[in-house]
Order: C-alpha cells, then structure tokens, then sequence
C-alpha cells in the first residue's frame, strides 16, 4: 500500500515537471525569437514533381534562392540544373 503511494506521488512529480518543461519552452520561443520556427519557413520547399515512369521522378525544388532540377528514383539521383530563384511581387 504503501509503495503505491509514493509511486502515485513520483508520477505526479514527472507529470508537474514535464508540463513545467512544456511552459518553459514556448516562453522561450517568445522571449528569443530566432529558436522558435517561423511559420511557412523552410529550409527547402519542393515546388512540382513530375512522374517521368514508375521509378524516376523529376522535382523542382528550391533552397537558398536557387532552384534546382532533381532527377530521381534511378540508378542514382542527378541534380540536372540549378538557377537562381526568381524575384516575387
């Protein structure tokens, strides 16, 4: 009965700590902006896929302002051509 207790109460704690944790970190993403991820930013957008046949695929993807032609699902993946992004209103 008594190992039941203090297993009840070790549950409880763990449960307070990692809701404490939980709260900590969403003001941390307030209080230092650059940690928190920016809505619809992304590293690497993909923009089209074209099925070529059923194993290749042609992906237009773009990264850093560059886009770049990937060529997929070969014997191995070519990047086919890479150019700058370009400019949007």
């Amino acid at each position: 009965m008594q190992g039941e207790a203090v297993q009840a109460a070790f549950a409880a704690i763990a449960l307070a700590a990692v809701v404490l944790l939980i709260l900590l970190a969403g003001r941390a993403g307030r209080l230092f902006p650059a940690l928190s991820p920016r809505a619809g930013a992304s590293a690497v957008k993909l923009l089209g896929s074209l099925s070529l046949d059923g194993r290749r695929r042609l992906h237009l993807i773009e990264a850093g302002g560059q886009q770049a032609l990937v060529l997929t699902g070969g014997g191995s993946d070519v990047v086919a051509l890479i150019a700058p992004a370009p400019s949007r209103p």
